[in-house]
């Protein structure tokens, strides 16, 4: 009995660190703002040495990844690290860019190389020295401190072409569209231009029963849109710019539109902390020149107006979830009842362990469709959206919550029957 007793003892000696070291890992929960930028079964497949949790309120290390895009297209990155169960109660932050030539997998990697980085000092305060390795690179290049030319001048340009076509036996729909864009972005100032090209054609087919024939419908929308913006950052808090453009569209009944809009936006926080949280308030004036492709509602065949706006965009991200909120004003000084308002926002809020919610929508009030046909919309043009209808507002409201519970561990990741798995982006 005694030697039985012996046996159970020095095994539970021996299995006993092991235990007590598995429930000690580092447990981290990883909120991404962008989530189709997170590669999360890539982070747990590389990430062996850390417990991924589903929750903040369970974890030791909240990692909040927040992405914002620049105008060439490339992406700014920020890592939060915020310590919300070790005994330090450190916050850090990395931050890193992707260029807009970066893949996919390159992009993941470096998410991969950031975050394992950010985590050395709470691998380091739970003792967990082993698991860490270093490889410091000796880069001769880095030796030599001479300014390197770029030859582009940080100009950055894009072309682009696309075309879908799909339908059945009652419907097709074709739709063709290219691009050429060319930005440059500084720390000081950023400018923009961009040329879009969209040609779409759809057919309807409508079978009467009652006289057995089918009425054929189509639909034409093109659209072409140039666009031009030079901003100045002229201090933590102080922004100016000016914007220009051109627009046809079938659609809107626009044969050809200009539009010159000088800017200036106040930033109520500091520029530098837009990635955490941001609050501006920005105002434009300027001349608009139109020319209809019909007479619209209003006797115009052409017409010039001076219209101005004013918004104001917040957002925050915590530990907790996001805000954003926008409100934004429009009117023509010609006729000030012509005019636009629309406010419209989402709450993300992780309420308690397990439970997450989010309601988010807008509502915009409508009382400048200056182009506007004369003629009455059919039926068609009002079920197939061929031509722009008459209205005095639109909404938006969308609701939702989750609750998660079991066990608190997400780290495993399991390949077999994944299915097809594909995408094409330009």
């Amino acid at each position: 009995m005694w030697q039985r007793y012996q046996l159970q003892v020095i095994l539970l000696l021996l299995f006993l660190p092991t235990i007590q070291f598995a429930q000690s890992r580092l447990k981290i929960y990883v909120d991404c703002n962008q989530q189709w930028l997170c590669d999360m079964d890539f982070l747990r497949k590389e990430m062996g040495s850390v417990d991924f949790v589903r929750d903040r309120f369970l974890c030791d290390v909240q990692i909040i990844s927040n992405v914002q895009f620049n105008g060439n297209g490339g992406e700014s990155n920020t890592l939060c690290f915020i310590s919300q169960s070790l005994v330090s109660q450190r916050n850090d932050t990395l931050k890193y860019f992707n260029d807009v030539t970066a893949t996919d997998d390159i992009k993941r990697k470096r998410m991969l190389k950031h975050l394992q980085i950010g985590l050395l000092p709470y691998l380091l305060e739970k003792g967990h020295e082993d698991y860490i390795e270093l490889n410091i690179k000796h880069d001769e290049a880095s030796k030599d401190t001479t300014a390197k030319k770029d030859p582009w001048n940080l100009w950055q340009f894009s072309i682009s072409a696309s075309g879908f076509f799909n339908g059945d036996q009652n419907y097709s729909d074709a739709n063709i569209s290219n691009s050429l864009s060319a930005s440059r972005e500084t720390s000081k100032s950023k400018f923009s231009f961009e040329v879009y090209n969209s040609i779409n054609r759809r057919r309807f087919n409508f079978y009467n029963s009652d006289k057995d024939t089918t009425e054929v419908v189509k639909a034409t929308n093109d659209r072409q849109d140039l666009f031009t913006r030079y901003i100045n950052k002229r201090s933590e808090h102080w922004g100016l710019g000016v914007q220009g453009g051109f627009k046809r569209s079938v659609f809107e009944n626009i044969d050809y539109q200009f539009t010159l809009l000088p800017q200036i936006e106040y930033s109520i926080l500091p520029y530098s902390d837009f990635t955490s949280r941001r609050w501006v308030v920005g105002y434009s004036i300027g001349p608009k020149y139109f020319n209809y492709g019909d007479t619209t509602i209003y006797l115009k065949t052409q017409e010039l107006l001076v219209q101005q706006s004013i918004n104001m965009i917040s957002s925050f991200t915590k530990s907790w979830g996001t805000i954003n909120l926008g409100a934004f004003w429009s009117n023509y000084l010609q006729d000030f009842s012509k005019n636009n308002f629309s406010l419209g926002g989402a709450v993300s809020w992780n309420v308690f362990k397990g439970f997450r919610f989010s309601v988010g929508g807008s509502y915009e009030l409508i009382h400048d469709q200056i182009s506007l046909p004369k003629f009455n919309a059919s039926r068609d043009d009002l079920l197939i959206q061929r031509r722009l209808i008459a209205t005095s507002y639109n909404y938006f409201v969308g609701i939702g919550f989750s609750y998660t519970f079991g066990s608190i561990y997400n780290s495993q990741v399991n390949p077999t029957f994944r299915g097809l798995n594909y995408s094409i982006s330009f």
